[in-house]
Formats: structure tokens, C-alpha cells, sequence
């Protein structure tokens, strides 16, 4: 089957994807962290949570719309993707990248086309990273090796802009809790955060063998700081602990 019979000729729309950036680095995060990926990021979230370290994909207040979303074809992605010969691992990322996912079904089938020419010497392997808020269709689902859902709580004050964190995670949470292949991260700011967090995995009865907590940092000496307290509490508690390369490495510099 040709690359691009996937698409839909009659609407131009449909090939269509907003994106932030596309980069090749290591994973920072989670179960595949320090594993070489190649990094797209897509534009647009439907949380604003004050410790975004990829506001530049959605808060328009202080980053210009016009620069930072990227309108490519789902062809030239493909495209760009594929150059990156040596590496197969893709980590889909944002932003919110679930608020595009029927036209990210699209990508993901010509990506895991192996009857491709350009699918030839390897396969994709996918992880997507997403906020939690928005239930996958089933199409995605089959083309997602791995989810790793990052669930929000208060110290993202994301209340303040009356978003209702409780509203969409009733709904969602316990759908990704049937997925095998997802995984939760918890981003951890102070220590009064592991109560909350306690009362939803309670809440949603997440399993704990798929619970990832994380420090909530942006720079190399904060991350070490909080990263001493949890490590201990996660040991303690069965829990697992994820560091972030990109701020050891990088302190969080974009496009690494």
C-alpha cells in the first residue's frame, strides 16, 4: 500500500498537524528513560498548569501563536521522522497531544506500515505522553506501544482558571487503568503532594506497580533537592521513582 493512501484526499484538514517541534535526544522520563527517541511535539493543551515547562506549545499570553504552532502536512512529518535513520523509539509529547489524535492515527498507521518502503529496516515503537484528561479512541489505542498518563493534581492550580481536574479524571482514569500498557506519573512539587496523591490512586484504585512519581523541578539543583525526600519515600512505600535527564543534562533547555 502506497505511504500516503492512508490520508483523505477530499479534505486537506484531515493532514494536517499543529506541532511545537520535532528533535532527537534521549528520554528523560519513566520506564524508557535515557533510551535515544526521537521527540514530537505537538501545540495546543486544554490545562495550564503553572509549572508547565513546555508553556511555549499553548500559553499564548507570553509566547507568540504565530511562531510557535507549526501547521505540516502528516506526509512531511512522516517524512522528517524517517531521517532520523538510526533511531525507531518516537515519543509523542506536547502540549496535549490527544486534543489532535484522529489526525495522529493517521501518522501512526503510515508509520507502522511495514509493508513501507520506508518502514523497511524498522518499526516504531510509540510512546505517547499525555495529561490523562481525554479518553483514546480505539483506533489509537492499537497503535500505542506505550501510555504514560501524568494525572494532575492542586499544585498544578489549574482551579484557578475554573478547570475542573475531578470533572475529567472520574471519566478517563478509570478507562487507562484497564490499559496493560500505560503507566501513571505523578509530578511531585512538595511533600504535602503524596497525600493527594494517595487519595487518587485510592480513589481510582490505579495499580501500583504502574505509579511513577517524579520531582517537579527546572533546574539541576532543585531536581537534586526534591529528589532526595521522594526517592526515600518511594523506597519506602513500593513506589516507583523517576528522575529528569533532560534537567540533569540540560536544566530543561529546549529541544534537548
Amino acid at each position: 500500500m502506497p505511504l500516503f493512501s492512508y490520508v483523505n484526499a477530499e479534505n486537506p484538514e484531515s493532514k494536517i498537524l499543529k506541532i511545537s517541534e520535532i528533535f532527537n535526544s534521549v528520554q528523560g522520563e519513566g520506564t524508557y528513560s535515557g533510551t535515544p527517541c526521537i521527540f514530537l511535539r505537538l501545540s495546543t493543551c486544554n490545562l495550564k498548569c503553572s509549572w508547565c515547562d513546555t508553556k511555549y506549545t499553548w500559553d499564548w499570553q507570553n509566547y507568540d501563536i504565530k511562531k510557535e504552532i507549526k501547521e505540516i502536512s502528516i506526509e512531511k512529518i512522516a517524512e522528517k521522522l524517517h531521517k532520523f535513520s538510526n533511531i525507531s523509539h518516537l515519543v509523542i509529547t506536547g502540549g496535549e497531544p490527544l486534543l489532535q489524535q484522529d489526525k495522529l492515527v493517521l501518522l501512526l498507521v503510515i508509520l507502522k506500515d511495514k509493508t513501507s518502503k520506508y518502514n523497511e529496516y524498522k518499526s516504531f515503537q510509540v510512546e505517547i505522553e499525555t495529561n490523562g484528561t481525554i479518553i483514546p479512541n480505539n483506533e489509537i489505542v492499537k497503535l500505542v506501544n506505550q501510555w504514560n498518563v501524568s494525572p494532575k493534581t492542586s499544585n498544578s492550580h489549574n482551579k484557578k482558571y475554573g478547570i475542573d481536574l475531578d470533572k475529567y479524571y472520574d471519566k478517563s482514569l478509570p478507562f487507562y487503568k484497564e490499559l496493560k500498557n500505560a503507566y501513571f506519573k505523578f509530578v511531585v512539587d512538595k511533600q504535602e503532594d503524596l497525600k493527594e496523591i494517595e487519595q487518587m490512586l485510592n480513589k481510582h484504585m490505579l495499580p501500583k506497580k504502574r505509579i511513577i512519581l517524579m520531582p517537579q523541578a527546572l533546574t539541576k539543583d532543585k531536581l537534586l533537592e526534591k529528589s532526595k525526600w521522594l526517592e526515600e519515600f518511594a523506597k519506602k512505600n513500593d513506589f516507583n521513582f523517576s528522575t529528569r535527564l533532560q534537567v540533569l543534562l540540560w536544566d530543561n533547555q529546549r529541544g534537548k
